[in-house]
C-alpha cells in the first residue's frame, strides 16, 4: 500500500493537452497507481499537484521554496498527498481503515512509522495484527511478545485501528483501557508513546484529531488536604518529637492547591501514606476545591472523547467490583499480564493489621465526645480493644516463634472465629452509636468489619499470618480459587481482553497460565493464542553454558557452595566481568559472594540487596562490573550494550515457599504431581524472565550460564530447560565460552576497566 511508481510520464502530455495540467508541468511519480503527481516551478517556489486519473480532478499537494523533492525523498510527500486527495471524492481516504484494517496496519508500520525513524519488524506487525484480532473478534487473546518486538507500539496501533475500523463499534466516549503493573510503563505510555504516535498519524491524515489519554492511578498516589491537615495537627501535639516532619510538610505548601500527584513530590513513602487520598470523600469540606476530585471528574466525564485510559492491575480489578472507579470500556489491553494473578490475590483478598482496629477506636474516641448513648459507646470501645488484643495474642502461637515474612498458613481455631464474630458486632455497634463526623471518613469501621468477615469462611479462603517490616503481625486471606474470581469478575463479561507479556508461557504452551488465571474455563472458540518470538539473532549473538560436573544444589553443603563460587569466578574471568549473577535466595548470594570477592579484585563487585537500591545504577556506570543480585533483578531491568554480557543463573528458580504454593501442594494428590503441575511450569517462566536480562537490543551479545546440575543434560529437568531456552546455541566448556566472547567483542572489551575513585566522584 502507498505505492510509488514512475509509469505515467506520457499520460501527463494528455492532461496538458486537455488543460487539466499546467503547460509547464513536469512529471514526478504516480501514487497508488491512480494519482499522477507533477510540479510547476516559478521564480518563487515549486508547487506540487495530484491528478486523479479516474475522475480527472486535481488537488494541490504542497509548496516548496527551497530544495525540490526527488526520487530519494518522494515518500516524505505522502502525508501531504493524503491530505490533498481526500477532498476529491476518493472515499478510501475518508476512512482508510474500513476496507482492510490489516492492510492499514501494514501501511502504518511499513510506510508511515518507517518514514518517522522506526525500524520495520515483521514480528511487531504480526503481533499488532494478532492484537487487533483479539480486540475485535475474541473474548480473550493471549499474545506473548518476547523482548525486542515493541509490544507497546503494537497494541497502540492495533487499538487505533480497532477504534477507527468497522469490525467492532466503540463509542467515541468509551476509551480503550490499558492496564499495566508498574508506574514507569504507565508514564511512558501517557507522556511519550501515545503523544508521538498521535502526532505521526495526524500528520498523515490517518486520524482527524489528536489521540487523548488519561492516567488513572490509585488514590494513594494523590494528595488529600483533609488527611494532610489531620496528620499535621496530630504530630504538632508533639512538636519536639516530629520537628523535622512538621518542617517538611509546611515547607511544601500543600494547601496552596498546587500539589496533586504525590509521585512528583520528593517525600518519604511513610509521609506520603499519611497524606494521600485514602478513605471516603463524602461530606469532605474541601470537596469543591479538591484537585484530585476535579481530576477524577474530568477523567470520568463522558462529555469529552477519550481514546485511552491507562491504569494499573489493582485499580482495574477493583473497578470490576465497584463502579465509578474507571470509565466503562469494551476493549481492554492487559500489559505485563503475568502479574495479573498476584494483583487479583491482593484485590480479592483481605489484610487486617493489629493497629487497624486500634487506630479506628482512637479515631472515634477522640472525635466523638458525646454520642447519643455514651455509656454503651464507652463500654463497646473497651470491649472491642480487648477482643482485638485477644485475637492478635493468639496468632503468634499459630505460626511459631519466628514467622516467615512470606507468611504462615493458619487454620483459625473456633476460639478465633468467636472473637472475630464478636469484634465485627462491636465495630458495627460503634458505627451506629458514634456521632456523625462532618468531614471525610478517614477511617471506616464497616470496612474493617467486612474485611474480618472474610476469615469466617475457611472453606473459601486461604488464611495466613505475615510479619511486616515493623514486626507487626497481619492476618491475611485470599480466595482459594483465584482463577474462578477472575473468570466471574473479568473474563465472563462482554469485553474483549488482550493479554500480553514477554513470559506467559513455559516456552511451549499457555496451559499453566490459563489454568492459574481462570482462562481455561472459557470456551476455546473465545480464546486466541499467539507466540511472537524475538527478532534478535540469538544464533549468532548468544551461547548457553550448562556444565555437567557440578554437584546437586544443597545450600547447607560447603563443598557445593565452594564449587559454585569457583565456577562463578571462572565465568567472570572468561567474560572479563560484565556479569550479573542471579540467585534465588539472599543466603546463598551472601555465601557465594563471601567466597569470591577476594578473587574478583580486578572488577567492580556490587551486591543488590533489599536495602541497596543503588546497586543497579552503579552497575550500569561500571566498566566491567559484577552484580550479585536476587529479587527484582530477575525481570523488568534493562542493560543495553556491553555493560551486561554474561548472566549466570546459580539455581533453577523454583517458586519460593509461599502460602499459595503450600496450599497447592496440600491440594495435590502427591508431591510429584504438585511439582509437575505447578512448580516446574512456574520455574520455567521465571527462568525465561531471568534469561531475558541478557539480550535487550539487536546489537547485544553474551553468554547465559545455568549452574544447576538439575538443568544438565543428565539432570531431572534438563530436557524442559533446553526446550524453554532452545534459541540459545549450547557450548560445553569454559574454553568455548572464551572463544565465543572473543568472536563477538572488540579487543577493548577485554581490557581491565575497574571504576576509579574519580569515576565514583562523578
Amino acid at each position: 500500500m502507498f505505492e510509488i511508481t514512475f509509469e505515467h510520464d506520457d499520460a501527463l502530455d494528455y492532461f496538458r493537452n486537455e488543460q487539466i495540467a499546467y503547460p509547464t508541468a513536469e512529471y514526478d511519480f504516480t501514487f497508488e497507481g491512480r494519482y499522477l503527481i507533477y510540479h510547476v516551478t516559478n521564480s518563487v517556489e515549486t508547487t506540487y499537484y495530484a491528478i486523479d486519473m479516474k475522475t480527472n480532478l486535481t488537488s494541490e499537494v504542497c509548496h516548496r521554496k527551497d530544495e525540490d523533492y526527488n526520487r530519494d525523498n518522494y515518500s516524505s510527500m505522502i502525508p501531504s498527498i493524503l491530505n490533498a486527495i481526500k477532498y476529491n471524492g476518493d472515499a478510501r481516504w475518508h476512512n482508510p481503515f474500513a476496507p482492510d484494517p490489516s492492510a492499514m496496519i501494514d501501511t502504518i508500520f511499513r510506510v508511515v512509522l518507517k518514514e518517522n525513524g522506526y525500524v520495520v519488524r515483521e514480528e511487531q506487525i504480526q503481533l499488532c495484527k494478532d492484537i487487533y484480532e483479539g480486540l475485535t473478534r475474541k473474548r480473550v487473546a493471549i499474545c506473548e511478545a518476547e523482548v525486542g518486538i515493541g509490544k507497546s507500539l503494537a497494541y497502540l496501533v492495533a487499538a487505533v485501528c480497532a477504534r477507527q475500523g468497522q469490525d467492532v463499534y466503540i463509542p467515541r466516549t468509551e476509551p480503550i483501557t490499558i492496564t499495566t503493573s508498574n508506574i514507569e510503563l504507565q508514564n511512558s505510555l501517557i507522556y511519550k508513546e501515545i503523544p508521538r504516535l498521535s502526532m505521526i498519524l495526524e500528520k498523515y491524515g490517518l486520524i482527524d484529531r489528536p489521540l487523548t489519554a488519561a492516567l488513572r492511578k490509585g488514590r494513594e498516589h494523590y494528595f488529600c488536604r483533609l488527611r494532610y491537615e489531620d496528620y499535621l495537627w496530630s504530630i504538632k501535639q508533639s512538636p519536639h518529637k516530629y520537628k523535622s516532619r512538621i518542617a517538611i510538610l509546611e515547607q511544601r505548601r500543600f494547601t496552596e492547591g498546587k500539589v496533586v500527584d504525590l509521585d512528583k513530590v520528593n517525600l518519604p513513602a511513610s509521609l506520603k501514606d499519611r497524606i494521600c487520598s485514602k478513605g471516603e470523600c463524602r461530606h469532605c469540606p474541601y470537596d469543591s476545591t479538591c484537585p484530585y476530585s476535579s481530576y477524577v471528574m474530568k477523567s470520568m466525564s463522558k462529555k469529552k472523547a477519550l481514546d485511552f485510559q491507562v491504569t494499573n492491575h489493582n485499580l482495574y480489578l477493583m473497578s470490576k467490583q465497584k463502579s465509578n472507579l474507571l470509565r466503562e470500556s469494551s476493549c481492554v489491553i492487559v500489559d505485563e499480564a503475568h502479574k495479573l494473578k498476584d494483583a487479583a490475590q491482593e484485590v480479592f483478598g483481605e489484610r487486617v493489621r493489629e493497629h487497624d482496629v486500634i487506630r479506628y477506636l482512637n479515631f472515634i474516641k477522640i472525635r466523638c465526645d458525646a454520642p447519643a448513648s455514651y455509656e454503651r459507646f464507652k463500654s463497646t470501645l473497651d470491649y472491642a480493644a480487648n477482643l482485638n488484643a485477644a485475637l492478635f495474642s493468639i496468632l503468634p502461637d499459630l505460626v511459631g516463634e519466628s514467622p516467615s515474612d512470606r507468611g504462615e498458613i493458619v487454620q483459625l481455631p473456633q476460639s478465633c472465629h468467636e472473637i472475630i464474630t464478636d469484634l465485627i458486632d462491636c465495630l458495627l455497634v460503634l458505627e451506629s452509636l458514634r456521632e456523625e463526623i462532618k468531614g471525610k471518613e478517614l477511617i471506616n469501621g464497616r470496612k474493617i468489619a467486612d474485611a474480618l468477615s472474610a476469615f469466617l469462611k475457611p472453606s473459601l479462603v486461604l488464611a495466613w499470618v505475615e510479619c511486616e517490616s515493623d514486626n507487626e503481625l497481619a492476618l491475611c486471606c485470599c480466595p482459594k480459587k483465584i482463577g474462578l474470581y477472575l473468570l466471574k469478575s473479568v473474563w465472563d463479561k462482554d469485553v474483549s481482553h488482550v493479554l500480553t507479556s514477554g513470559t506467559m508461557s513455559d516456552g511451549t504452551s499457555f496451559e499453566f497460565f490459563k489454568r492459574e488465571n481462570g482462562i481455561d474455563a472459557i470456551p476455546k472458540s473465545l480464546i486466541l493464542e499467539a507466540m511472537t518470538e524475538s527478532p534478535f539473532d540469538y544464533a549468532s549473538h548468544t551461547r548457553l553454558y550448562i556444565p555437567d560436573d557440578l554437584p546437586i544444589p544443597d545450600n547447607g553443603n560447603d563443598e557445593y557452595i565452594d564449587a559454585i563460587a569457583g565456577r562463578v569466578v571462572d565465568l567472570i574471568e572468561a567474560t572479563n566481568g560484565h556479569t550479573a549473577v542471579l540467585f534465588t535466595s539472599y543466603k546463598l548470594l551472601q555465601a557465594v559472594h563471601s567466597r569470591t570477592v577476594e578473587r574478583l579484585q580486578d572488577y567492580d563487585v556490587l551486591v543488590m540487596t533489599k536495602s541497596n537500591k543503588n546497586a543497579i545504577a552503579a552497575f550500569k556506570r561500571s566498566r566491567n562490573g559484577v552484580l550479585f543480585a536476587s529479587g527484582s533483578m530477575w525481570e523488568g531491568v534493562d542493560f543495553v550494550g556491553d555493560c551486561l554480557s554474561s548472566v549466570i543463573i546459580v539455581r533453577l528458580p523454583f517458586p519460593m515457599r509461599s502460602v499459595t504454593m503450600e496450599e497447592k501442594k496440600m491440594a495435590s494428590k502427591n508431591v510429584p504431581q504438585f511439582v509437575a503441575d505447578y512448580a516446574v511450569p512456574e520455574m520455567l517462566i521465571k527462568l525465561r524472565q531471568g534469561a531475558g536480562r541478557l539480550i535487550r537490543s539487536e546489537q547485544d551479545t553474551g553468554v547465559l550460564s545455568i549452574l544447576d546440575a538439575r538443568a544438565a543434560s543428565n539432570g531431572s529437568y534438563g530436557r524442559q530447560v533446553r526446550q524453554a531456552l532452545r534459541k540459545y546455541p549450547m557450548v560445553n566448556s569454559l574454553s568455548e565460552v572464551r572463544e565465543f566472547m572473543e568472536t563477538v567483542k572488540e579487543p577493548e572489551y577485554f581490557e581491565i576497566k575497574k571504576e576509579t575513585e574519580e569515576d565514583q566522584k562523578r
